[in-house]
C-alpha cells in the first residue's frame, strides 16, 4: 500500500522495469544499432528508467519531505560530491581497481597470461560513466533508501540486485551492444546476472557506511563501467572475486546489514 511522504521501493523497482524494457523493447523493430539516430532516443529513454521513475514517485509524493522537498532537490542532494568524505574517494578508487586487477592476476597465474588492458571505444566510456551514474538516482539513492526500512539491509540489497539484473536483458537482443556480444544463455550470459546481484550488497554495504550518502554509489557506478571499459574482464574470475568481496563486506558488517534501517 502506498503512503504519501514515504518511499515507493517496489512501485519504483517494477515501474523501471516496465519503463525501460518497453522503450528498448521498441528498439527491437528499428533494424538498427542502438547508437544510430532516432533509434539511440530509445536507448537513452530505457536507460534514464531509473531516474524518471524516482523522480515521478517524488513529484507525486511519495518520498520524505524531510529528506528532500522537490525532485530537484533530491537530483541536487545526490550528486553532490562534497556529501561524500574526501577518505572515501580513495576508497572507491582502490575498490574498484582490485575488482579489476586482481582477477587478471589471477587468471594468469593460473592459466594462460592475457594482457592487462583492453580498451574499448570512447562512446561507450561517455555512456557507461554518465547512464551508470544516473542509474544510482534511482536504484540506491531512491529504491535502497527506501526498501532497507522495510527489510533488513542485505534483503535489500539482493532484491534491488534481482530487478537490476533481469532490468538489463533487453540489452541482450539489442544490435551493437556490449550484452549482444555475450550471447544469450551463454557462460558470460549468466556471469553478467549473477555479477549484478552479488555486486548489489557491495553498493548497500557503501551506501551504509558513509553515512546513507548516495553520491557513493554514483561514484562507485561510474567508475566501475569506466574501468569495465579499460581492463580486460575475466569473467568468471570477476565473479568469485566479487563474490568473496560482497560476502567478507556483509560478514564483516552483519550486526547492521541484519537489521532494517532506522528513519
Amino acid at each position: 500500500m502506498l503512503t504519501k511522504n514515504k518511499p515507493a521501493p517496489w512501485t519504483f523497482l517494477v515501474g523501471t522495469v516496465i519503463w525501460t524494457w518497453v522503450f528498448l523493447g521498441m528498439t527491437f523493430f528499428t533494424g538498427q544499432n542502438y547508437l544510430q539516430f532516432p533509434t539511440v532516443l530509445l536507448t537513452l529513454a530505457g536507460g534514464l528508467g531509473p531516474l524518471c521513475i524516482s523522480l515521478t514517485l517524488i513529484k507525486l509524493g511519495y518520498w520524505d519531505k524531510e529528506l528532500d522537498k522537490t525532485p530537484l532537490q533530491f537530483i541536487q542532494r545526490v550528486l553532490n560530491p562534497r556529501t561524500l568524505e574526501s577518505k572515501w574517494y580513495l576508497s572507491v578508487i582502490l575498490l574498484v581497481l582490485l575488482l579489476r586487477i586482481l582477477p587478471i592476476l589471477i587468471n594468469n597465474y593460473l592459466f594462460d597470461d592475457v594482457d592487462f588492458f583492453a580498451v574499448g571505444p570512447a562512446v561507450f566510456m561517455v555512456i557507461g560513466v554518465l547512464i551508470g551514474g544516473m542509474e544510482e538516482i534511482g536504484w540506491r539513492a531512491y529504491a535502497l533508501e527506501g526498501l532497507q526500512r522495510k527489510v533488513p539491509i542485505i534483503s535489500a540489497s539482493l532484491i534491488i540486485g534481482f530487478f537490476w539484473a533481469i532490468w538489463h536483458l533487453p540489452l541482450f537482443f539489442m544490435e551493437g551492444t556490449y550484452q549482444s556480444q555475450l550471447g544469450v544463455g551463454t557462460a558470460e550470459f549468466w556471469t553478467f546476472h549473477i555479477n549484478i546481484l552479488i555486486g548489489s550488497p557491495i553498493y548497500a554495504w557503501l551506501y551504509n557506511k558513509t553515512g546513507r550518502v548516495a553520491f557513493v554509489a554514483v561514484l562507485y557506478h561510474a567508475l566501475g563501467n569506466l574501468s569495465g571499459e579499460l581492463f580486460v574482464n575475466v569473467h568468471g574470475i570477476n565473479m568469485a572475486v566479487e563474490l568473496i568481496l560482497a560476502l567478507v563486506l556483509t560478514v564483516y558488517s552483519w550486526e547492521w546489514m541484519k537489521k532494517k534501517a532506522r528513519l
